[in-house]
């Protein structure tokens, strides 16, 4: 056991008082040089044992991602970042329930970030906690997280989730967050929640065209609803806002966000900025990661081009009135909105879409794919040219 160093009486003629010299600071060197030449030294291992099936690159990822899990300091590293990033793919982008609701989360004082993700996964808000600290560490903002209370949904991606925790309002200031896909009625609800004095009904009534002459809107009936236009983000308001208000701040920053893109790949198409927008809608409500929304706009586009319905089963949902995995009784309903019968776009758009959504409907892939079926576990989607590789795909998946 290391000696002490003697005590020392401090000199002056006030009582005396003895002091030790400060602990030691630690240091993050050790366990990150540790994780280093372990991989190292599996990777050589693997090199050595080639063929063998004792080492593979996810034994290298796999030991990383639980060291990183379990000491998130580690995240300040660009090295441990990296792994850990390839071994979770998307999942700082999938969100973990795309039908979830708003939810109160309340940050205490004095949590840690590590903390906070822990309570987001038993919460259900994210999937992998670690998918929130990565995103953190990403930016540099694990120590900025904002005590108090959060209105979050497990929609929300755990990079938007991220966001939210570290976002901190202005005084006086009224924090509406909308989520990608969410219908008129969703962000009605939603609005009435953080702005008590404006009902649900009375949003709906004012989200319609109206009066108002965006070039978005050109050709509209001023009773048509602004289902598709009312741009998702996190705004501020002050508390005196009104629905109208409110509904002009969505409509513009649709407006400044996608209005130019939308009508320049209108004229080139040869389609209305309405009918891009209801293609935007669904391409948001089919995409768990957005990254497949010009794959998916493909082959909607595709669709269109040879007069083949569309098969979305977004639209049947819509008409239904509730996101939930569809029953085969709900294919026959008799609804303009339900594209397995009705081939077209839906008579409106079904959702507000994101600028991901509405890119991919302005800029479609081109490829030659009709089909496509989402793997659950993964989010993603497997493409196919004709209905034979599209029924293989589904039992790949285990979509029966």
């Amino acid at each position: 056991m290391k000696q002490q160093p003697p005590l020392r009486p401090a000199p002056s003629r006030s009582p005396v008082i003895y002091r030790r010299p400060p602990p030691a600071r630690r240091s993050l060197a050790g366990p990150l040089v540790f994780v280093l030449l372990s991989i190292g030294l599996v990777a050589g291992g693997a090199t050595q044992l080639e063929g063998s099936g004792v080492f593979s690159d996810a034994v290298f990822s796999d030991a990383v991602y639980a060291f990183a899990s379990e000491r998130d300091t580690m995240l300040r590293q660009a090295p441990i970042r990296a792994v850990v990033a390839e071994r979770i793919g998307a999942s700082t982008d999938l969100a973990a329930d795309p039908t979830a609701q708003m939810r109160d989360f309340t940050v205490t004082k004095g949590e840690t970030a590590s903390e906070v993700a822990r309570r987001l996964q038993e919460e259900r808000f994210v999937k992998e906690r670690v998918a929130v600290l990565l995103v953190l560490y990403e930016s540099g903002r694990e120590n900025d997280i904002q005590a108090g209370p959060h209105r979050m949904s497990a929609a929300m991606t755990p990079r938007e989730i991220a966001e939210e925790l570290v976002r901190k309002a202005p005084e006086d200031r009224v924090v509406l967050r909308l989520i990608e896909g969410w219908r008129v009625t969703e962000i009605a609800t939603e609005v009435s929640r953080a702005f008590p004095h404006i009902s649900r009904d009375a949003f709906i009534q004012a989200a319609v065209v109206g009066k108002r002459t965006t070039a978005s809107l050109a050709g509209l009936d001023a009773a048509t609803s602004l289902e598709g236009f009312l741009y998702p983000d996190t705004y501020f308001f002050i508390r005196q806002a009104t629905a109208e208000q409110i509904v002009d701040r969505l409509l513009l920053t649709f407006e400044q966000k996608a209005g130019t893109l939308l009508r320049t790949a209108a004229a080139e198409q040869k389609r209305s900025v309405y009918e891009l927008v209801k293609l935007a809608s669904l391409i948001e409500r089919e995409a768990r990661d957005r990254r497949e929304s010009e794959a998916l706009a493909g082959v909607y586009a595709n669709r269109l081009r040879i007069g083949m319905k569309l098969d979305a089963d977004p639209t049947i949902q819509y008409a239904l009135g509730v996101w939930r995995p569809l029953l085969l009784e709900d294919l026959k309903i008799d609804s303009p909105y339900n594209t397995y019968r009705v081939a077209g776009l839906p008579p409106t758009p079904i959702c507000n879409p994101g600028i991901r959504a509405l890119q991919g409907a302005a800029k479609p892939a081109t490829h030659e794919f009709l089909f496509f079926v989402a793997n659950e576990a993964t989010g993603q989607h497997v493409f196919a040219k004709t209905l034979a590789e599209h029924e293989a795909n589904r039992l790949k998946v285990g979509n029966r």
